[in-house]
């Protein structure tokens, strides 16, 4: 476990909303187990709330669920099945009986959000315990919104949040709101289910959704806050093709930044693929158009020339692996 400086971690749990169809993927595989950099999408924020420390957690599953499941069970992770996929709303009152003996607070998180960090969630955790709040929203601010429901704040109050409204059911003034809504929550659960008993599926969708609990909440006297703590490329969630090449983009472009800083030289390093448990030491040269997957090590001072392939491959300290190499572990 990273050091994350969240104090009272061990008083959260984690409900990890993963069932959905994800239609717009136009595939016949769940879309959570889609692979970015060599890891499913949902894999991600599995690894977020262990380096957060949450041991506590729960995945609900419901589309193509055996699938998702063998995954699941590969690492692990506790599950609990949504029979049917009636909204956000009704997916998170499915981990009601798997959670019937915590009382602490819930982050809620969606599993097609690969690009959150430890650094945003951390601050958001924190700052849900300081506010006093029973219910703290991820927020974030987007040059273009469209898509995203939106944070409705009170003019008078405006660090209080009077309701989410998503797009289908938004008037004009609301669409021109530019703080949108992450699906991302910081709740006491035991409130969390108390609110989603009432809501109900009176909208476009007919669904159950769960953003209706902050106009529950707030009706009820609860302050609800929005911490605009995530970035624009944060706020990704991944439900297309191309928003998966983007999201892989953004990742690349972080594991490189990150070993560069490390003292790792890249020749053209856009050209370089690279995954997440890569380790490289310092003074390693990459050429360009290399890839490098799963658990492959680079030693220090190394050289991997240009069209290498290298997967869960050992490359010794000083070594020169020569051009279009393939190597294997």
């Amino acid at each position: 476990m990273t050091d994350t400086g969240v104090s009272g971690v061990h008083k959260w749990a984690g409900l990890v909303l993963a069932a959905g169809q994800g239609t717009r993927m136009k595939s016949s595989f769940p879309k959570v187990l889609h692979r970015l950099l060599g890891r499913p999408l949902v894999g991600y924020v599995l690894s977020l709330l262990d380096a957060i420390g949450l041991r506590r957690s729960v995945v609900v599953i419901g589309h193509k669920a055996e699938m998702v499941r063998s995954y699941l069970d590969s690492i692990g992770m506790r599950w609990v099945i949504q029979e049917e996929q009636l909204g956000t709303g009704h997916a998170v009152m499915a981990t009601r009986q798997a959670m019937r003996d915590f009382h602490g607070n819930a982050l809620i998180l969606c599993g097609d959000t690969p690009l959150l960090t430890v650094e945003t969630i951390s601050r958001f955790i924190n700052e849900h315990e300081k506010s006093g709040a029973d219910l703290s929203i991820l927020s974030a601010k987007m040059p273009d919104p469209a898509g995203y429901g939106r944070i409705v704040r009170f003019s008078k109050e405006p660090d209080r949040v009077a309701a989410i409204i998503e797009e289908k059911d938004a008037s004009d003034e609301v669409r021109a709101i530019s703080e949108i809504n992450t699906g991302i929550y910081a709740v006491n659960i035991d409130r969390l289910y108390e609110w989603l008993e009432k809501v109900g599926c009176d909208n476009a969708q007919r669904e159950y959704y769960l953003t209706d609990i902050a106009g529950l909440a707030v009706s009820g006297g609860h302050p609800v806050r929005a911490f605009p703590f995530a970035s624009a490329e944060e706020a990704l969630g991944v439900n297309s093709r191309k928003e998966l090449a983007e999201a892989e983009g953004i990742l690349l472009e972080r594991i490189r930044s990150r070993w560069m800083g490390e003292g790792v030289t890249f020749r053209i390093p856009s050209t370089v693929y690279i995954e997440p448990e890569v380790q490289l030491s310092s003074d390693v040269t990459i050429a360009s158009h290399v890839v490098l997957e799963g658990k492959t090590t680079v030693g220090r001072g190394a050289f991997v020339g240009p069209f290498c392939h290298l997967r869960n491959a050992s490359v010794a300290p000083g070594e020169i692996v020569p051009p279009y190499s393939r190597l294997s572990g």
